[in-house]
């Protein structure tokens, strides 16, 4: 049966290798590194700096397109547009003026990726008048082609993270204090899950929610750490159906950000240990001391082979998914805060 089903395959192979037809290339992973004032971009296979794309800014935070051709770094008052087919720095977008200063928080890319939406403190002042207009926090629409605010909706407090959901371009999932959906056809606001506000069925949570360390083409399952009065926990959102649940931890850990393995079977953390957690059960799987201290950002590569640990200072540490043994060190042009992995 093998030798009749190889005697069928080898014409085809033959046929496409004379039309000159070829198989599409595998992607390839790069971790993207927004550092002080330098984009550092890691070659996942040699787990080497293959560009450094230099701008004279901090980046808070980062998102990329439904594509990942584009990968935008929030500098909280400005908007820096890395190409990451040709790694360059091919656009800024300047949001905050001399009369109106705009502190951006929480950022994410829309599914058409025409628009930004941005979580915003915005304050206002007039020529030569000694007086402050501090506006109540709003969900700031920007158009990228229009290079302008197209929509903005005032918001319960400023959000820190904005989950896009891919299923419906119309929703989104705004994560701060509690955990809101709004529409954006009509701006009405939901709440989904209390945190610091619980409603009576429902525990106090304490979330830190900064990092978002999903890839653009992975399972979109978005994963982040809580903790209550009497331990800790996982809350879930998976961006295909807008469901959000939640996985009670068996141990109390500390952890800044979670990455979801591509198999979903684990549920890696970081803090100053890098914790590997069972996602059926909440189990601790495994736990190790972080080799360089303490670290913001987990990523996955999308084989699920290896985890990269950092920024917080001016490394990233490589990391065995499955053991947990460190794999390498990698210096870096500067601290940062943030990172994601991009196939290309």
């Amino acid at each position: 049966m093998k030798l009749c089903k190889m005697k069928v395959m080898l014409p085809l192979i033959l046929l496409c290798c004379f039309m000159g037809i070829s198989f599409p290339a595998m992607a390839k992973d790069f971790l993207y590194i927004p550092c002080v004032n330098a984009l550092q971009v890691i070659d996942c296979e040699s787990d080497t700096v293959v560009k450094t794309i230099p701008y004279n800014d901090y980046i808070l935070n980062a998102a990329y397109s439904s594509d990942g051709k584009r990968y935008y770094l929030n500098a909280i008052h400005s908007i820096y547009v890395i190409d990451t087919v040709a790694n360059k720095l091919i656009d800024t977008h300047k949001i905050s003026s001399e009369l109106s200063k705009v502190d951006i928080f929480g950022m994410a890319v829309s599914g058409d990726d025409k628009k930004l939406y941005l979580s915003c403190s915005i304050v206002k002042k007039k020529q030569n008048i000694p007086k402050l207009n501090v506006y109540p926090p709003q969900l700031v629409v920007y158009d990228l082609a229009k290079r302008k605010m197209v929509k903005n909706y005032q918001i319960p407090s400023a959000f820190t993270a904005i989950v896009t959901l891919r299923n419906d371009p119309d929703q989104l999932f705004l994560v701060g204090l509690d955990i809101h959906k709004i529409d954006l056809k009509t701006g009405k606001f939901q709440k989904m899950m209390g945190l610091l506000n619980p409603e009576k069925s429902e525990k106090g949570k304490n979330a830190l929610v900064i990092w978002q360390n999903n890839r653009h083409d992975d399972h979109g399952i978005f994963a982040n750490p809580y903790y209550t009065a009497t331990g800790m926990g996982y809350f879930i959102i998976d961006k295909n159906t807008g469901k959000i649940s939640t996985l009670k931890g068996k141990d109390i850990l500390f952890e800044y950000s979670n990455v979801v393995s591509p198999d979903q079977k684990y549920i890696y953390g970081v803090m100053d240990e890098l914790i590997k957690i069972d996602m059926k059960t909440g189990e601790t799987v495994k736990m190790i001391s972080v080799e360089k201290g303490t670290c913001y950002v987990v990523n996955q590569t999308s084989d699920g082979k290896k985890l990269y640990v950092g920024p917080a200072g001016a490394d990233v540490s490589v990391y065995d998914a499955e053991t947990l043994a460190l794999l390498g060190v990698i210096p870096l042009a500067g601290d940062g805060v943030i990172a994601h992995i991009i196939p290309q």
